[in-house]
């Protein structure tokens, strides 16, 4: 990644940390920081997509940052294969957070932003991991072969169904259709090449923190077996909610699943904070 890469993102601060003059709060020691939670897209979407999530998470007490990938949203640069180094940006910013306890900082990625998280994770070392219909190097390079056009340019905007740039499913239920945003900007040569070199299974294997897959079993865009496969490959506290229905990106807007899935975090922190003061 360019040191010079710009990547947008929005940071969510619960109301209990804000005071009118800016103050930070009177909470002494660990009482006084807060969960970390970064929140990953997938492809063709952006960070605004899931501001419902981020918002009750944020009102559940986390200081979230949900950032938009390279190539997508008004991040600069284009999407060229090794995007977990975006998520690796993300948690170096947040870790020197003056409110975030940098030894509780999780993530909840969709699709591509699920994928990239699991590839991050052993540099990262996240608390724990939320995974929502995860994305495997399958997809992507099936969603690239169907891509063969005859342009000079390298540089692409993948529109097949597995990375549409425009997703009804990506905006919250009953919420206005959101406006159109340009479409992602792919090096597809070099995002072919990275692909080419991923595994899943052995991605999987390097993982060492909680990890909470959510899949949708109608899925059409991602199988429930790319699930399955992670979980057989996940050698850490694996929980799997497979959906009877819905689609690709139901899941991510949901009252429900968010619920859920912040509370799943709650209860895996409440777990590591335990284990480290016996």
């Amino acid at each position: 990644m360019r040191p010079d890469l710009e990547l947008t993102a929005l940071l969510y601060e619960p109301q209990h940390r804000l005071q009118p003059d800016d103050r930070p709060p009177t909470l002494q020691g660990a009482d006084a920081l807060s969960p970390g939670l970064i929140v990953g897209h997938g492809a063709g979407s952006r960070a605004a997509r899931h501001a419902d999530f981020c918002l009750e998470a944020c009102r559940q007490g986390f200081v979230v940052l949900a950032f938009d990938f390279r190539g997508h949203g008004n991040s600069e640069g284009v999407g060229d294969g090794p995007l977990e180094q975006d998520v690796l940006a993300a948690v170096r910013f947040l870790r020197v957070h003056s409110g975030v306890d940098r030894e509780r900082v999780c993530y909840r990625g969709s699709s591509m932003g699920g994928f990239y998280g699991l590839k991050a994770q052993p540099e990262a070392q996240f608390a724990a991991l939320v995974l929502l219909c995860p994305a495997g190097e399958d997809v992507i390079l099936e969603a690239l072969q169907e891509l063969e056009e005859p342009e000079p340019s390298p540089v692409h905007s993948l529109s097949t169904p597995a990375v549409s740039p425009r997703d009804p499913d990506h905006a919250p239920t009953g919420a206005a259709t959101p406006a159109p945003v340009a479409p992602p900007r792919w090096d597809r040569c070099r995002l072919q090449q990275y692909f080419e070199r991923q595994d899943s299974r052995r991605i999987a294997e390097l993982v060492n923190c909680p990890v909470l897959l959510v899949h949708a079993r109608p899925d059409r865009t991602v199988p429930f077996a790319q699930s399955l496969l992670l979980t057989r490959h996940l050698g850490t506290d694996t929980t799997l909610l497979a959906l009877e229905h819905g689609s690709h990106t139901s899941a991510q807007h949901d009252p429900a699943m968010h619920a859920y899935t912040i509370a799943w975090l709650q209860d895996r922190l409440r777990n590591k904070r335990e284990h480290l003061e016996d």
